[in-house]
């Protein structure tokens, strides 16, 4: 089948959508679709590398990440777009597109599928601009919307009613082969970083945002023992998204009693390096009244390289992250419980490891090729939107 898929993330931008926007193309295209994605260019000349790297038609665009003044562009890119070809599938991967393609529908009739990821559920139902634009319910134009987590549709189900249950899919996301390659050893890692040896490491990736918990292992490292905190490095990676919130980690970095590091700017490759010389992947995210977590890939990340998590039940979290047998859970913002969970994790060498191994092995049951298979089904299938109404 022919695929457009219209985006407003997508490499070389960082990101849940641009990661899931990424690998569901090569997957689509893996198992046999015709696949075009439209996505900005970020004001860079992105043809040679895009040829190179992908094995799907990317037609960019000059602009950067989606502002709703764009939006009658954004429209007028997407009617052209779905003109130039016969697709037999509109997917809109991203809120802007799936705000266009609602509005092309109801002028047009032109008919699409659409993601929702999670926190613009929230947004379209508390923003101004969609209180303007009434587009609280613009999910229920789609034919098909896919949901990347149980949570997710629930939370779709929840705040737009008008939508049909019946054609709400999950389709969890992916773990990329990569993160289960082998970097560069552990321990040579661990020496260019000037690690002190038998210090156990704790990582968390995310970028520096309230919701993703920082705050609360900070805390908990704070409440471990002497001892325990004597022989321990937590790196931080991630890139500043409040610069308030920045500070704030950084004071309490300062008096936890355990070397803290912030590192940002990295490659994959360094980044699996890193999840490589850790002990224990720790993100407790928060409950947020705006932004939730609507997957966490960076869980199963870290699993594939045989890494336990601690995580909260928050969001879809307790899907990726199963209590007790590939990693622990807290209730959000529980530092007092985490602490308990780190000298647990961190003293006894066998509990983590049997918990890391489960762990790689639960990320290996996540694929974007069933993710691209559950999405788009076989190619020669017949015409998507048929088959979703029989």
């Amino acid at each position: 089948m022919k695929i457009l898929m219209l985006t407003h993330e997508f490499p070389p931008f960082r990101g849940g959508i641009g990661t899931y926007s990424c690998q569901l193309a090569r997957a689509a295209h893996e198992i046999g679709h015709e696949v075009t994605v439209v996505a900005p260019d970020f004001g860079q000349d992105l043809t040679a590398p895009d040829r190179l790297t992908y094995p799907v038609t990317v037609e960019r665009y000059r602009a950067g990440t989606y502002n709703f003044r764009r939006l009658p562009f954004v429209v007028a890119r997407t009617w052209r777009e779905s003109r130039r070809r016969d697709y037999d599938i509109l997917h809109a991967v991203d809120p802007s597109y799936t705000l266009a393609l609602a509005f092309l529908n109801h002028l047009k009739r032109i008919e699409f599928v659409a993601t929702a990821h999670g926190t613009e559920i929230l947004a379209l139902r508390t923003s101004k601009q969609a209180r303007i634009l009434r587009t609280g319910d613009l999910f229920d134009r789609a034919a098909v919307v896919f949901t990347n987590s149980e949570f997710t549709r629930s939370l779709l189900i929840q705040h737009c009613p008008r939508v049909d249950i019946a054609r709400v899919r999950v389709t969890q996301l992916g773990v990329d082969p990569f993160w289960f390659g082998a970097g560069e050893k552990s321990e040579q890692v661990r020496t260019s970083l000037g690690i002190p040896v038998g210090n156990r490491v704790i990582l968390t990736v995310a970028r520096l945002d309230e919701r993703k918990g920082h705050e609360t292992v900070l805390k908990a490292v704070a409440q471990l023992s002497d001892q325990l905190k004597a022989k321990l490095t937590y790196m931080i990676v991630g890139s500043e998204s409040d610069r308030a919130y920045t500070r704030k980690l950084r004071d309490l970095a300062a008096t936890c009693g355990a070397e803290v590091r912030f590192i940002s700017g990295i490659s994959n490759e360094e980044l699996r390096n890193l999840y490589g010389c850790a002990d224990l992947f720790c993100m407790p995210g928060e409950v947020h009244p705006k932004r939730v977590e609507g997957f966490g890939l960076a869980y199963l990340e870290a699993a594939a390289q045989g890494l336990a998590s601690i995580g909260s039940r928050a969001g879809a979290v307790p899907e990726v992250v199963l209590h007790g047998k590939t990693g622990l859970l807290i209730e959000p913002g529980n530092s007092t419980e985490l602490a308990g969970y780190l000298t647990r994790a961190l003293t006894d060498d066998a509990y983590r490891r049997a918990l890391g191994e489960k762990a790689k092995e639960w990320a290996r049951s996540f694929t974007w090729r069933r993710c691209a298979e559950q999405t788009y089904g076989s190619a020669g299938a017949g015409r998507f939107m048929q088959e979703q109404d029989q």
